[in-house]
């Protein structure tokens, strides 16, 4: 395909596809918005319980015992100046938990002003954090294969209430079942000052006249504040211990969670955690013999259902995606070990619950491999490097903003020894095509040999070939630690920097009244700075030598195009970089082109005489370079191979 073919097809398709886009907005985007706008919010209601079978009628002579009443659910509140968590007698579990830290507040607003982060609460109707939602009872007759289990919902055991304080709470609760099974729970909860958790103890009671065997089902964090309305980031993650200060981190996604239930049964699990992008809710078992397995699952948020608070009309872009949207949380419950249990024994387990932003300062408190939750890709040694440095020079200059661009400047000094070599390399080469072409003419039926021989004219005016790619080579790690770094600082989180509220997340300027494919209905400025700025880096980008390549470089035109789709939903503090970075390397380019002008190509040999005479120190001999040792290794080959021709024609 030619160049203007493949530019024709670009184009047509180009034509079809926003074709195509408008066809389908006006004629079904405008009628379900329409149908959107006239239909009234739905509430997501419990379903009605089936009637009652009809009973006998009560005999009025008979005296009939008062039905017992049940007691009623009650909340509670224990907080400690860092989280507030809210609790209901009915599971004892945790119904929300906000985080007071001024530092992290939600991402929304309400009014002027952002609430207090909302990280736990019961997303999924009737579904709390931190209950033990079931027990299940082991009778042994006759060995494993006689062993009968008889499970027990506890999710909705009402407890009492039989101690309460500013920092101190205790449930009590009977689990029965029908075949004489109870199990009295004492739970205890306990906020301690400034910290980012709080303490459960769990006391268990045979509070029957038989032994048996027992295991519970504990959820932890069911479900973690959603940052936007996409998955982003959000999934469970498992700790396992693997050495004295070794551990391993298993994942599940929302798409694995999306097949059904996941479970790790690895031995030495040492917590579970559900995760979002800059948080985690994390439950860490005192002992780890106590844990036998852990199950995520997805949960579904019910508020996103019902339209109702942050997720009304308008903030899905397609209302046919916001039960699937819904579906996209997750909870874990930890399975425990089966124990006997005599009459009247006692078992005692301790747990946390830590909801903590994922910062290396934060998680280092709690150990036990949690600062990998903090995920930088593929080179986590030189993001942490990279995060560090920034936030060095966020103590000198207050503003994230102000520190990319510091940031930046400082990477670019250190790498432009390698820029100006690869830029004078590529002049050269530029002023070596007239030489290259006419090798090329005189031996074009011998392509070897005119490999050979523009081997040999790099060597004599001291160019190599592939110096321009070495500057590349260096910057894609970099390139890559600052992408990881970037996106995974809680710090960029919230912080402004002239136009930009938050540099964590795109710098949105306003909202067209309709939607564009790929970009959505954002107008972002800081990815369309970055196409400009790819433009002007390839204005002073010099030709390549070789007919190949300059090809190559025209099919890189196209190249600002994607980058500028691939931008557009990104994080503008990395947006910000790579324009600071693209404006900072034209100019760079610029001031080297002006110096590789005057340049005059001559042979390194001729250099170093002329040095000799004007008295000049005389170079100490230097190890030959790959492409010298390329070169002989083509000479002995081209060698070898005339030798055989020669033998071959002798016979």
């Amino acid at each position: 395909m030619d160049k203007q073919t493949f530019i024709q097809f670009l184009i047509v398709s180009s034509v079809i596809l926003v074709a195509w886009w408008a066809v389908s907005y006006f004629v079904y985007g405008r009628r379900a918005a329409e149908r959107q706008a006239a239909e009234p919010q739905r509430r997501v209601e419990r379903v009605a319980p089936p009637p009652a079978p009809e009973q006998e009628p009560v005999r009025p002579d008979v005296a009939q015992p008062p039905p017992a009443p049940e007691p009623e659910p009650v909340q509670i509140v224990l907080e400690n100046g860092i989280i507030r968590t809210e609790w209901t007698n009915r599971g004892a579990a945790l119904k929300r938990l906000t985080v007071l830290d001024e530092r992290y507040k939600a991402p929304y607003t309400k009014g002027d002003e952002r609430p207090p982060l909302t990280l736990l609460r019961d997303f999924e109707e009737g579904t709390c954090s931190d209950t033990v939602q079931s027990v299940t009872f082991t009778e042994r007759g006759g060995g494993e294969a006689g062993a009968q289990h008889y499970q027990l919902a506890t999710a909705d055991l009402m407890y009492e209430v039989i101690e309460q304080s500013p920092t101190r709470l205790v449930f009590e609760a009977v689990a029965r079942d029908e075949r004489g099974h109870a199990l009295k729970i004492r739970k205890t909860v306990t906020v301690e000052p400034e910290a980012y958790h709080y303490s459960v103890a769990l006391e268990f009671t045979n509070a029957s006249p038989m032994e048996y065997e027992f295991a519970c089902a504990v959820r932890g964090p069911a479900g973690i504040g959603r940052e936007v309305i996409e998955p982003l980031y959000r999934g469970t993650r498992v700790g396992k211990r693997e050495g004295a200060n070794d551990y391993d981190i298993s994942k599940f996604s929302l798409g694995n969670l999306k097949k059904g239930p996941q479970t790790d049964s690895s031995a030495n699990i040492a917590w579970a955690a559900v995760v979002n992008h800059y948080f985690a809710a994390v439950l860490m078992p005192e002992n780890m013999e106590w844990v036998d397995t852990v199950v995520a699952k997805s949960i579904t948020e019910t508020d996103i259902l019902a339209r109702q608070g942050r997720w009304g009309l308008g903030t899905v872009r397609n209302e046919s995606d916001r039960a699937s949207l819904a579906r996209q949380n997750a909870t874990v419950v930890v399975n425990t070990d089966p124990v006997a249990l005599e009459p009247d024994g006692t078992l005692t387990e301790r747990y946390r619950i830590i909801t903590v932003p994922k910062t290396d300062e934060m998680l280092d408190r709690y150990d036990a491999g949690l600062p990998g939750l903090v995920e930088f890709g593929w080179f986590p040694t030189l993001s942490r490097l990279a995060l560090a440095l920034l936030k060095a020079i966020h103590k000198l200059l207050p503003n994230y903003g102000v520190a990319i661009l510091v940031l930046t400047a400082i990477i670019r000094t250190i790498l432009h020894p390698l820029t100006r070599k690869s830029q004078l390399s590529m002049s050269k080469m530029q002023k070596l095509q007239p030489m290259i072409q006419e090798l090329q003419n005189r031996y074009k039926d011998d392509k070897q040999k005119v490999s050979q021989a523009q081997l040999e004219m790099f060597r004599k005016y001291g160019v190599s070939p592939m110096s321009g790619c070495w500057p590349l080579f260096l910057q894609m790690p970099v390139l890559f630690a600052l992408f990881g770094a970037l996106r995974a600082a809680i710090e960029l989180r919230h912080a402004s920097f002239l136009w930009v509220n938050d540099l964590s997340r795109p710098d949105t300027l306003f909202h067209f009244p309709f939607y564009l494919p790929l970009v959505g209905n954002e107008f972002n400025l800081l990815p369309l700075l970055v196409v400009v700025m790819m433009i002007v880096n390839q204005r002073f980008t010099p030709k390549p030598a070789s007919e190949q390549a300059r090809q190559q470089q025209k099919m890189m035109k196209f190249m600002p195009a994607v980058l500028g789709l691939l931008f557009y939903r990104m994080p503008s503090g990395l947006c910000l970089y790579f324009t600071a970075s693209m404006g900072a390397g034209a100019l760079e380019r610029w001031l080297i082109d002006k110096k590789a002008a005057k340049i005059e190509l001559k042979p390194v040999a001729d250099t170093e005489r002329k040095e000799k005479r004007s008295g000049g120190t005389s170079r100490k001999p230097q190890k030959r370079s790959w492409l010298e040792r390329l070169q002989d290794r083509m000479e002995q080959q081209h060698k070898a191979s005339g030798q055989a021709k020669r033998r071959k024609e002798k016979k």
